[in-house]
């Protein structure tokens, strides 16, 4: 096992470095994972380019997404062994705070997560990640064969969008579902939405991502870019009274007060996407009150263990195609090239190889 290996280390905003830092050691009952592939989220674009409020000391390992080979096994460990393909939670709930006692251990406040410092902090891009005993013994998952590293990393983000469908019961087979954000968080909701029966409208601004989301069988698309007015044209392609559910998944402020004002009578809107902290919206109270709207805002990242164990379940069934939300790769050592790559929506996202699993072929 080498001492060392090449982790990106976040200092500040918009100076992310691939450094050469030491192998992290493995605790007792933990694990040390070697990654095969990590993948870029939305979340990694906004704190590389802004920070984060409540960033643990800088600098810190940097992403959140990855897969990998047990490479070795702490003291203790009985439920796998080295040389398994595993993909890990990036935190485990603690099962005995007031939340995790109500059975809703994604809001649990005592979590335990992959690196100190929470789930901002991650370090998925890099060779080599410490998972604790309270991920192995609660939140480790066996890869399935037919899965490779970076399809099976999309756990973490489609099990955010699996816990919001599953809060929407008000999608039955038949309705009409849209959804404002092209994005892969959209797009997963597309491809959930539709397993549900749902006719799905996705209305975006980039013609590549328009295109994906035909491909995963979007009934319609609606590129924003070309019209004046996306409400009229909403209502204008699916006629009254309107979509049955609205699933906003861009984070932009004036989407959410679209999203709310797009709902047909009787609706539901889902206000997935996360703005920036402080941020105020604008609701019509006699459009919520008089129309009877059913409003949810579902967004956390401690995906439970049953959550992500279903999501890849769904990947390996092909319910969620994730070979297609992978629409590049990188080497670990151009993970900013990367990053700026994904925001400039040059794709969905961005598979980070480490050296070990990088081929130039």
């Amino acid at each position: 096992m080498k001492k060392t290996m090449l982790a990106a280390m976040f200092y500040q905003p918009l100076d992310l470095r691939v450094e050469e830092v030491p192998v992290p050691e493995v605790e007792p009952g933990g694990i040390l994972l070697k990654i095969g592939a990590a993948t870029t989220c939305g979340t990694d674009v906004k704190i590389y380019n802004r920070g984060y409020p409540e960033l643990p000391v800088l600098p810190m390992p940097f992403g959140h997404e990855c897969a990998g080979i047990v490479a070795a096994v702490g003291q203790g460990v009985t439920n796998v062994q080295e040389g398994e393909r595993i993909v890990a939670g990036i935190a485990s709930p603690c099962g005995k705070c007031y939340w995790c006692n109500r059975s809703q251990p994604e809001l649990c406040v005592d979590r335990t997560y992959a690196i100190p410092g929470g789930a901002i902090a991650g370090g998925a891009f890099a060779e080599y990640l410490s998972i604790p005993g309270e991920i192995v013994r609660n939140n480790l998952h066996r890869i399935p064969e037919n899965l490779s590293f970076a399809e099976a990393a999309l756990i973490e983000p489609l099990g955010c969008a699996l816990y919001g469908i599953e809060m929407l019961p008000e999608i039955r087979t038949g309705d009409t579902v849209v959804i404002n954000g092209d994005g892969p968080l959209g797009l997963f909701f597309l491809c959930l939405a539709k397993l549900r029966g749902a006719f799905v409208v996705i209305c975006g601004s980039t013609d590549s991502r328009l295109q994906k989301a035909k491909k995963l069988r979007a009934d319609q698309i609606i590129n924003i870019r070309k019209i004046d007015d996306q409400i009229q044209a909403v209502y204008d392609l699916i006629g009254n009274p309107g979509p049955d559910v609205v699933i906003e998944a861009t984070g932009v402020p004036a989407v959410w007060e679209l999203s709310v004002n797009m709902a047909r009578r009787g609706g539901a809107v889902m206000l997935f996407g996360g703005c920036k902290g402080g941020t105020k919206v604008t609701f019509d109270t006699q459009k919520i009150h008089y129309d009877c709207l059913t409003i949810k805002s579902p967004s956390v990242y401690l995906q439970t263990p049953d959550l992500l164990e279903r999501s890849l379940k769904l990947l390996a069934s092909g319910g969620v195609p994730g070979r297609e939300f992978i629409t590049h790769s990188y080497p670990l050592e151009q993970v900013v090239q990367a990053l700026e790559d994904h925001k400039q929506k040059k794709g969905l996202k961005m598979e980070i190889l480490p050296p070990d699993f990088w081929s130039d072929d």
